[in-house]
């Protein structure tokens, strides 16, 4: 092999690693690393916190169109039973004649204010809710229970049934019309001669400051 020939071959590999790709690329650097890092940890705390804020924000919506459903059906229940109000005076547990509608719910020894009245009962029932009954609306320790009597006139020693129907309440109150035309806040207290008012009014605050008044007529039912 003459001198030229030898020269080729020695500068064979020098000409194969400078036009070998893979010979100059290299990996990343630490540092690339670090910033690249950091970069898909801060659009991940990004799309976390969106995550966060959509899941909350679907929370807060749900437990909004719950209140204000458990209000409707609460709103509709008092609309119910006082659109079914017999002009019909009741025994309470001692024997005592209550107007059809009073604002005092007769616990016994311990009254509270409220919202007491006589309803028919129900006519698709075959038991004692076909009967009329004895119901009432109690305001206790942020929350609405409804009671109902087995019977318009109380025995001694029977219980109402007691049910709660609506929570995060801050004040429940109840107005009534009289002939007059005049508003009063209690109605046929124990002792009066108070029948049946012309019109309720209900004005219900939530625990989270919402108002709601609520003016219903009484119709005009015989016993």
């Amino acid at each position: 092999m003459n001198k030229g020939v030898r020269l080729l071959y020695s500068c064979l590999p020098c000409r194969i690693k400078e036009s070998d790709p893979f010979i100059h690329s290299r990996g990343f650097t630490l540092i690339e690393l670090l910033v690249a890092l950091a970069i898909f940890a801060l659009l991940a705390a990004f799309a976390y916190r969106g995550l966060n804020l959509l899941l909350e924000s679907r929370t807060a919506l749900a437990n909004e169109s719950r209140k204000w459903r458990d209000v409707s059906l609460f709103v509709g229940r008092v609309e119910r039973d006082l659109g079914a109000v017999l002009n019909r005076r009741a025994k309470n547990t001692y024997g005592t004649d209550t107007a059809p509608v009073t604002s005092v719910v007769d616990l016994g020894p311990n009254p509270a204010p409220g919202l007491s009245l006589t309803r028919s009962g129900g006519g698709l029932y075959d038991n004692a809710l076909a009967a009329p009954q004895r119901v009432a609306y109690r305001f206790a320790d942020g929350h609405v229970d409804r009671l109902a009597w087995p019977a318009v006139d109380s025995a001694p020693r029977v219980d109402p049934a007691t049910v709660p129907v609506l929570d995060n309440v801050r004040v429940l109150a109840f107005r009534f019309l009289d002939s007059r035309g005049e508003w009063r806040p209690t109605w046929g207290l124990p002792g009066s001669p108070d029948a049946m008012p012309n019109a309720v009014e209900m004005t219900l605050e939530l625990a989270t400051g919402e108002r709601i008044v609520r003016l219903m007529d009484l119709p005009v039912v015989g016993s």
